[in-house]
C-alpha cells in the first residue's frame, strides 16, 4: 500500500486487500467514501471523526478492482481499492467539481472574504482557518472549479518574501493564508547523504539525494493576454531583471518570450500575473528527488514544509546559508516538500469512513508495504502540471467602462450617539446611476465604490464656549486653531441597483471628501467623480442628566462624590464623551446653576467610567450653615446637561489641618499608662498569659509560655494552636473543635445544634477524607450523608450514623471498577457495576429473583439473569400470553391492552394430540394495535394452547 501526496495537487493512493476481508466490510467500501491512516494502533469506533484531524493522510475512494492472481488458485485474490487526496472535492484533475456557473467577484476584497467566497456552493469544503494576507484582490471567476479559482488567488497575492498558498484537511475543511501559517518555513530538518542523527534543534534524516536539471522552461520576457478579444485584449508583461547571463552563437544576451494566455484575469492583475508567470521560469529548472529507504518522516516534515538539503559531491549546497549541525558547519540548501510517497507499514491503523458516518476498520485486512520514502523538493513532475491555456482570441466582448456617477447636493445628514456613548455623525448620500462611457445604458452593472477621507484643507469654527476646554497650548495655528487629522481614503461597495448609501460613524463637525464611482460584472472600473466636500453634523447632543452627588461638609469645605451615574439610575452610565463635571453651591435648595454658583470644575471621562473609579472633589466653603449642591456635566464639545438634583452638605469630615494638637482629653474611649511603649514593643506583659505587637507581628502566649497564636508581619502566615471559631452560636465555622485537636471543619447554618463536617483518617501512612452531612432520622434510625474518599477508593452514600453501613443509594469507584446502586440493611437493590472486561445492569439481593444483564468484553457475550413478563402498557415493547386453543381452527386473542401503532406477533402452537406427520401449521391473518387472529390449518386437540409474543418496532 502507497500513498502519493502532492502540494496544492491531488496526489494518489492504492491498497491491496486480503482475499480474507469479510464480505460485509468489502461491500462497504463504496466510492466517494474516506480512507483515514493514522499514525499507532487505534479502533477507530471509538475515535470516530476525530480521526480526520489526527489522521497523517485522508483520502477520497474513487476506484476498486477486483480480479485474479495468476500464480494461486484462489478467486477473488487480487482486491484493490484507490483514490485521490482531499483536494479533489475542491476539484479534479479534469476540473470537474462545483464550477461557478454563476459569476463570483470580489471587488477591493481581502484575502479572507475573497477565500470565503469562492468556497464550493456544494458545502464539500468548508472553511477552515483563513489568514490576513496584505493587499486586496479584485476579480471574476466564472466557469473555473474552487481549486483553480483558489490556487490563482493565492499565487496573484503572493510576494517573494511572503508565499501563499492552502490546504484542505482530513475533516474537509480549507485553511489558506502564508506559508508561515500552514508549513514550517524555518526548517528543523537537513536531508544528509552521511552522518545523519538528531543535534539540539535539528534532525538529520539520511537519504540518497538525485538532482536533475534543464533549461527547457527557461525564459527571459513574458507577456500575458488576458481579458478581452482581438485589438481588445489587455495584455501584461514582465522582464527577466537583472539580464540573462546566457548568450546565442553570436555572443548576443539569449531572448525567450512566452506567451502565456489567462483570459479571465482582469487588466489590473495582468502585470502581476505576467510577472508571476515569469518567476516559475528565470532559472534552470533542478528536481531533487531523495530515496529515504529505511526512514519514516512522519514526525520530521510534512507536505509543503521546507527542509535542507546537502551534498556538495552533487552542488547541493549554498554559500550564503550556514547551521551547525553536530558540531559541523554546514551550507545547504533551502526546499520545500513538494511531493512524498510513502508505504504504509504495519504500525498505521487504516480506517473506512462511509458516507453516513460508519467507520469501519481495515487495518487487519490489507497489504501492509515495505517500500520506502521518496521525496520530492523544488519542484514538480513536468507530466503533473498543467499546460495552460492555449493562446488565441477569446470570447469576452465587454469592453464598455461605466460613465461618472452624478453625486446630488446637498446631502442630509444627523448626530448619534454609538453603542459606547460616543457621540458620532451620519450622512445619507445620493446619486444619478450613469451610462456607458459610449452612451449606451449600463446592462451589466455589478456595484458602486463609494471612498471618503478627511478633508485637510478645511478651516473649522468653533464657539467660545468649545474654545474653553482647550488648553492654549494645545491649538493649532492663529489662522486655523483646530486642525482636523490626516486620513486615508475609506472605501464602501453599494449594489448596483441602489441610488444611495449612509455613511457612518463619522466625526461631528469635521469636513470630509466624498467621490464614487462604477464597476460592471466584467471588472471594467469607470472613474471617480469629482471631488465633493462635505461637514459632518456638529455635536449637539448634550450629556444626560446626572445623579445627585453624594457630600459631606466640615466648616471650612465639602467633599463631592460622584459614581458618574444618570439621574434616570444606575452609576457609571454617562456617555462616554463625558469632559468634566460642574459643582455649583447655593443656600437654595432650588437655585439654578450659573456662572455665580459655580465653585469647580473636576475632571471625568471615558476612562474614569471604563475603570469605575468615581470623582472626588473637595470645594472649600467655609460656612456652617447648610449647603445645596448640584452638578452639570460636560461634554468635550462644551454641551452642557441639565442641573443634577440638589444634594444637602452636612458636617461629616474634620480636617487634619485644623487639629493642632492630640491630648490625652481627647481620647474617651480609656486611659494610655506608662509601658504604652516598651522597646518598640506594644505587649500586656514580659511572660507567662500575653499579647504582643512588634515588628516582627502579632502574637499570644498561655499561662505556660507556649505561644498559641503567630501572625507574621513578613508574609502574613498565620498559626493558631487550639480552636478556631467564627462564632460563639448561631450560623458559623468550627475548625479542631474536640478537646483531642482532630483535624476537622464543622459547619454550622443555623442556630440549631446539627452542622456538616469535613474530617481527615489516617489509613495507616495515607491520608482518608470524609465530608459528612448532619445527622437526620430515617425511620426511627439515625443516618447521614457521607462523601468519603479513601486511598485507592472513593464513596458517595446514605449511611447509618452508629456504624457507617449503606442505607439507600450509593456510588462507589476503585481504580479497577465503578459501582452505582441502592442498598438498606446489607440487603441490595438495583446497581450498575463495571469493570475493564465487564459491565453489569439490573438488581441483586443473591436470591431467585435478581434480574440484570451482564456485557463481557472477554467474549463479547450479552448475558440477561431473569425471567421475562408482561406489563400491560401501551408504550411495552414487548406483549405475551398463552392462551388456550382447544378443538379450534384459529383464535382471536387480546394483547390486554390497546398498543401505540401495531405490533409484530410471534406465535407458537402446543397440541399433544399431535404428531409430527399431523402437526398443524399457523398463520397470523389479522393483526391490529389490540390483537390479532391465528388461524390453524385443521382442528386443534382438547388440550391446545396458544403461546404468542408482540413486540412493537420502530
Amino acid at each position: 500500500m502507497t500513498v502519493q501526496e502532492s502540494l496544492n495537487a491531488l496526489g494518489q493512493w492504492e491498497i491491496d486487500l486480503k482475499p480474507t476481508i469479510p464480505r460485509e466490510t468489502l461491500d462497504a467500501l463504496a466510492y466517494f467514501g474516506h480512507v483515514a491512516i493514522i499514525r499507532g494502533r487505534v479502533d477507530p469506533l471509538l475515535y470516530g471523526d476525530n480521526l480526520l484531524r489526527a489522521a497523517r493522510y485522508v483520502g477520497v475512494l474513487t476506484g476498486n478492482s477486483f480480479a485474479d492472481d495468476a500464480r494461486t488458485k484462489i478467486p477473488n485474490d487480487n482486491i484493490k481499492i484507490s483514490g485521490v487526496g482531499m483536494a479533489m472535492w475542491l476539484g479534479d484533475q479534469d476540473g470537474k467539481g462545483s464550477v461557478y456557473e454563476n459569476a463570483v467577484t470580489a471587488a477591493s476584497a481581502t484575502f479572507a472574504n475573497t477565500i470565503r467566497a469562492l468556497l464550493p456552493s456544494s458545502g464539500a469544503v468548508t472553511e477552515g482557518t483563513l489568514y490576513s494576507v496584505a493587499g486586496q484582490y479584485t476579480g471574476t471567476h466564472q466557469w473555473q472549479s474552487p481549486r483553480e479559482a483558489i490556487q490563482y488567488v493565492c499565487q496573484t497575492m503572493s510576494t517573494t518574501s511572503i508565499p501563499v498558498s492552502w490546504r484542505v484537511n482530513g475533516d474537509g475543511t480549507l485553511d489558506a493564508g502564508p506559508e508561515s501559517n500552514l508549513f514550517v518555513t524555518t526548517p528543523t530538518c537537513t536531508i544528509v547523504a552521511a552522518g545523519a542523527g538528531d543535534d539540539m534543534a535539528m534532525r538529520g534524516v539520511p537519504g540518497s539525494l538525485d538532482l536533475t536539471g534543464d533549461v527547457e522552461d527557461y525564459t527571459t520576457r513574458v507577456v500575458l493576454l488576458a481579458e478581452g478579444e482581438g485589438t481588445s485584449i489587455a495584455t501584461g508583461s514582465a522582464d527577466l531583471s537583472p539580464a540573462t547571463s546566457y548568450k546565442d552563437i553570436h555572443g548576443n544576451p539569449i531572448k525567450l518570450t512566452r506567451l502565456v494566455s489567462e483570459s479571465d484575469t482582469t487588466a489590473t492583475n495582468a502585470a502581476t500575473r505576467a510577472q508571476l508567470a515569469l518567476s516559475q521560469y528565470t532559472a534552470p529548472k533542478q528536481d531533487l528527488r531523495l530515496n529515504i529507504q529505511d526512514y519514516d518522516v512522519e514526525g520530521s516534515f510534512a507536505l509543503g514544509d521546507y527542509v535542507y538539503a546537502y551534498d556538495p559531491d552533487k552542488g547541493l549546497y549554498n554559500p550564503n546559508v550556514e547551521i551547525t549541525f553536530r558540531g559541523q558547519r554546514l551550507n545547504p540548501i533551502k526546499l520545500q516538500v513538494t511531493e512524498i510517497s510513502w508505504g504504509v507499514t504495519a504500525d498505521y491503523t487504516v480506517a473506512y469512513r462511509s458516507a453516513n458516518g460508519t467507520w469501519y476498520d481495515l487495518t487487519d485486512h490489507i497489504e501492509t508495504s515495505d517500500a520506502g520514502t521518496y521525496v520530492t523538493v523544488g519542484g514538480f513532475d513536468r507530466a503533473l502540471t498543467s499546460a495552460g491555456e492555449a493562446v488565441g482570441s477569446r470570447p469576452n466582448a465587454d469592453t464598455s467602462t461605466p460613465g461618472v456617477p452624478t453625486l446630488i447636493e446637498p446631502f442630509t445628514g444627523s448626530a448619534y450617539l454609538d453603542s459606547r456613548g460616543y457621540t458620532r455623525a451620519r450622512v445619507i448620500l445620493s446619486w444619478n446611476a450613469p451610462n456607458n462611457v459610449d452612451g449606451t445604458s449600463v446592462l451589466d452593472g455589478s456595484h458602486y465604490e463609494i471612498r471618503y477621507a478627511i478633508d485637510t484643507d478645511m478651516l473649522y469654527p468653533a464657539t467660545w464656549s468649545q474654545v474653553a476646554q482647550v488648553r492654549w497650548q494645545d491649538l493649532q495655528t492663529w489662522a486655523q486653531p483646530f486642525a482636523a487629522p490626516d486620513g486615508e481614503w475609506q472605501t464602501m461597495v453599494v449594489n448596483w441597483d441602489s441610488t444611495s448609501a449612509q455613511l457612518q460613524d463619522l466625526s461631528p463637525g469635521v469636513g470630509y471628501d466624498v467621490q464614487i464611482r462604477g464597476v460592471d460584472k466584467t471588472g471594467n472600473t469607470g472613474a471617480w467623480s469629482p471631488t465633493t466636500t462635505f461637514v459632518a453634523s456638529a455635536d449637539n447632543i448634550p450629556p444626560s442628566t446626572p445623579a445627585a452627588p453624594s457630600v459631606a461638609g466640615s466648616r471650612i469645605a465639602v467633599q463631592i462624590t460622584h459614581t458618574l451615574g444618570k439621574s434616570s439610575g444606575g452609576t457609571y452610565n454617562l456617555e462616554s464623551d463625558l469632559d468634566h463635571l460642574e459643582i455649583h453651591v447655593s443656600y437654595e435648595p432650588t437655585f439654578t446653576p450659573d456662572t455665580t454658583t459655580l465653585v469647580g470644575k473636576t475632571p471625568a471621562n471615558a476612562g474614569m467610567i471604563q475603570a469605575q473609579i468615581p470623582v472626588v472633589y473637595t470645594a472649600q466653603v467655609e460656612e456652617t450653615s447648610t449647603r445645596y449642591i448640584k452638578v452639570v456635566a460636560v461634554d468635550k464639545t462644551g454641551n452642557k446637561s441639565g442641573p443634577s438634583d440638589s444634594a444637602t452638605a452636612t458636617a461629616l469630615l474634620i480636617d487634619d489641618a485644623h487639629i493642632s494638637d492630640l491630648t490625652v482629653s481627647k481620647v474617651t474611649a480609656g486611659t494610655i499608662g506608662a509601658d504604652f511603649i516598651v522597646g518598640a514593643r506594644i505587649k500586656t506583659a514580659d511572660s507567662g498569659a500575653r499579647v504582643e505587637l512588634n515588628s516582627g507581628g502579632i502574637g499570644a502566649w498561655n499561662a505556660a509560655g507556649q505561644q498559641t497564636v503567630a501572625i507574621a508581619g513578613a508574609d502574613g502566615s498565620v498559626t493558631i494552636v487550639g480552636q478556631l471559631k467564627s462564632g460563639t452560636s448561631g450560623k458559623r465555622i468550627e475548625i479542631n473543635p474536640t478537646s483531642t485537636y482532630l483535624p476537622e471543619i464543622r459547619w454550622y447554618a443555623n442556630s440549631g445544634a446539627e452542622y456538616g463536617y469535613i474530617n481527615a483518617i489516617s489509613v495507616g501512612t495515607e491520608v482518608a477524607l470524609g465530608m459528612n452531612s448532619s445527622t437526620y432520622d430515617d425511620s426511627g434510625t439515625s443516618a447521614l450523608t457521607r462523601v468519603y474518599l479513601g486511598t485507592a477508593l472513593g464513596e458517595f452514600a446514605v449511611v447509618r450514623a452508629d456504624d457507617q453501613t449503606r442505607r439507600g443509594g450509593y456510588a462507589r469507584v476503585t481504580p479497577s471498577s465503578v459501582e452505582i446502586g441502592y442498598s438498606r440493611g446489607g440487603v441490595g437493590g438495583g446497581f450498575l457495576y463495571a469493570t475493564d472486561i465487564l459491565t453489569q445492569v439490573g438488581t441483586q439481593v443473591n436470591d431467585a429473583e435478581d434480574a440484570r444483564i451482564d456485557f463481557t468484553h472477554a467474549d463479547g457475550a450479552v448475558r440477561i439473569v431473569g425471567e421475562m413478563d408482561y406489563y400491560n402498557s401501551s408504550q411495552n415493547a414487548l406483549l405475551m400470553g398463552s392462551d388456550a386453543a382447544n378443538g379450534a381452527s384459529g383464535v382471536i386473542l387480546s394483547y390486554g391492552t390497546t398498543s401505540t401503532g401495531t405490533p409484530r406477533v410471534l406465535t407458537q402452537l402446543y397440541d399433544p394430540s399431535k404428531s409430527a406427520t399431523n402437526a398443524l401449521a399457523v398463520n397470523v391473518t389479522a393483526k391490529s394495535s389490540t390483537g390479532f387472529t391465528a388461524s390453524f390449518n385443521g382442528n386443534t386437540g382438547g388440550s391446545a394452547e396458544l403461546a404468542w409474543w408482540a413486540y412493537r418496532t420502530n
